[in-house]
């Protein structure tokens, strides 16, 4: 708890200046808010002499101190406004550069629906806790240091009275509490749960219509919403517990201290004007504390949210940039992989194994094998998805964990399998990876990618937008607008992983001459099941089971008797490679 609100306070702090002056004009407002009660002993205590100047002096500055407190409760919410804001939109940017600094890893495994739940909860907590704490927690303890010091004016007992009354409360809320926040985190989860079907029902929804399964993705929300209701309903219940106990305990205690003061009155210990003074200022602080148990709601449920909001910090970044990281004053491209060895996270079974291999400038370098034989995962390793478990990949003669991860993956241009596109303009996802591009550029990638023609004659042209992940275009021109993006960063190396995988003879063929139309003077890898990609590729290098089985020329390769690359020509040839990803290959060989 305490680690919640250090973080919290560390992003307030940050404004301490205007934070203080906040704190300041929030003391005194509450103070002159509170001094009511005394206006009425005061009051009443001079009636008696009928001094009508000094009562109406008294009036005016009863009047005055509420017109004053007013103002300066505005004021208070208006500098607290100033603080809370730019703190919160500093506690998302943070968050959000957290979630863009974490490994692959992270990415593959989150859950995004839970993910921007944490965030849409998180922010607003951040603003209930604000408020809850700063102008009803704190202006409560206000108002309580100044009933105390007036009831040690009038009577040690009924001080004494008072500090136990709200002694007790206050233990009883704290464990009332601990219950609530319990069965907040248990709702947050099932919450998370139903956000993850619903955001992966809307993701994938082709998927959905493609099995005409709406009824049954209603049937899996529906099932999961019964455990929400009872999670939901048992979250509502400990809020009506808390207003029997702490009701009960108020009602009861609020007796005692007037069944003290009454005797006190007759006793003739205290006057008139202290009796309505005690009554004004119990009553008065008990409607100001019963309001402080509805925000203890709030405080619960934004702690809560905010815990979740700001584990994401906790997240630990496995990939992580150099503390001086170093630059190249001339890069060459030369890729090597030196005694590598790769294990996932989390995985016993090593993807990579040994792996030794010198890329040159200028080669065009193509990785075959089947599934899961580690083409995919050597292109992570030289994005520095992850690090190699042992041995080192140098790009440019340099150790890649010497370079920013930013820096680095800006000198690679990737054409992956599945271009995944942002909702808006063709131009916006052509030029996404180099902000300062001009239309001229993106023309001129465009045309470079066999692009431009099928832009002309879309009816806004490069203003055209793409759909959410790029739906409203084709495999074909997906892939040849990921080529067009990689080539505008002009990257010294590129990479095409399994970029015609997906794709019809006439799209393949405008993808692979746009391909071959990027090699000049770069390094390119290839990732393909399709050998009609790579046969221009001046060296195949193929895998299996994590290790480097072969290397050479297609022509030398496909000649190799008994060799792999061969054997997958020629099932290749006979259209039964995907028959063969159930074993046949091993027969084979």
């Amino acid at each position: 708890m305490l680690k919640i609100f250090k973080r919290f306070y560390r992003f307030l702090f940050k404004y301490r200046g205007i934070f203080a002056v906040f704190i300041l004009i929030t003391i005194v407002s509450t103070v002159l808010e509170n001094l009511n009660p005394y206006f009425y002993k005061i009051l009443i205590d001079n009636l008696p002499d009928k001094d009508y100047p000094l009562l109406i002096r008294i009036l005016f500055l009863y009047v005055g101190a509420r017109i004053i407190a007013n103002l300066l409760n505005s004021l208070a919410f208006y500098i607290g406004d100033k603080v809370v804001l730019p703190a919160s939109r500093d506690a998302r940017l943070t968050i959000f550069k957290k979630v863009q600094d974490l490994d692959f890893a992270f990415h593959v495994n989150k859950n995004t629906g839970s993910l921007i739940s944490a965030f849409k909860r998180g922010d607003g907590a951040f603003w209930d806790l604000f408020e809850a704490l700063h102008n009803d927690i704190f202006r409560t303890l206000i108002s309580l240091a100044v009933v105390l010091f007036f009831f040690s004016r009038v009577s040690a007992e009924i001080l004494w009275a008072m500090i136990l009354l709200f002694a007790i409360n206050s233990v009883a809320s704290w464990f009332l509490i601990q219950i609530n926040l319990r069965r907040r985190k248990e709702l947050n989860a099932v919450e998370d749960k139903l956000s993850g079907i619903i955001t992966d029902n809307l993701i994938n929804y082709e998927t959905v219509k493609f099995f005409g399964q709406e009824e049954e993705e209603q049937k899996r929300l529906k099932i999961k919403l019964v455990g929400w209701a009872e999670k939901l309903q048992s979250y509502i219940n400990s809020f009506r517990l808390m207003d029997i106990i702490v009701g009960t305990f108020s009602g009861v205690g609020m007796l005692f201290v007037l069944w003290v003061v009454v005797k006190k009155l007759v006793d003739g210990e205290i006057g008139i004007g202290d009796f309505v003074m005690v009554s004004g200022f119990i009553t008065g602080f008990y409607h100001r504390f019963f309001g402080l148990l509805y925000q203890i709601r709030r405080i619960a449920r934004s702690f809560i949210d905010l815990e979740k909001y700001f584990d994401i910090l906790n997240q630990q970044t496995a990939v992580k940039d150099p503390e001086r990281p170093e630059v190249f004053e001339n890069f060459s491209g030369k890729i090597e992989f030196r005694d590598v060895d790769f294990f996932y996270p989390r995985d016993k079974k090593r993807a990579l194994k040994n792996i030794n291999l010198v890329i040159n400038p200028g080669d065009s370098v193509a990785f075959v094998g089947r599934s899961g034989a580690g083409k995919t995962t050597m292109v992570k390793l030289i994005l520095r998805f992850y690090d190699p478990s042992k041995g080192k990949v140098l790009i440019g003669g340099k150790d890649i964990r010497k370079l920013e991860k930013s820096y680095l993956r800006s000198l690679i241009g990737v054409v992956p399998q599945e271009p995944i596109l942002f909702n808006n303009t063709v131009g916006f996802n052509i030029g996404y990876g180099n902000q300062k591009s001009t239309e001229t550029d993106i023309i001129n990638a465009a045309k470079m990618a066999n692009l431009h023609d099928f832009i002309k004659e879309l009816d806004k042209g490069y203003q055209t937008e793409v759909g959410e992940r790029g739906i409203k275009l084709s495999g074909g021109q997906k892939q040849r607008l990921a080529i067009a993006r990689a080539l505008l960063t002009n990257p010294k190396i590129i990479v095409f992983d399994e970029a015609t995988s997906n794709l019809d003879s006439e799209s393949e063929e405008l993808v692979q001459d746009a391909l071959w139309k990027t090699a000049k003077d770069r390094i390119v890898i290839i990732i393909a099941h399709r050998f009609s990609t790579i046969r221009k590729a001046k060296r195949v290098v193929t895998m299996e089971k994590g290790k480097i089985v072969e290397m050479g020329s297609h022509q030398e390769l496909v000649k190799k008797k008994g060799g792999v690359y061969r054997l997958l020509w020629r099932l290749q040839q006979k259209g039964e490679l995907e028959r063969d990803e159930g074993g046949l290959l091993e027969k084979n060989k």
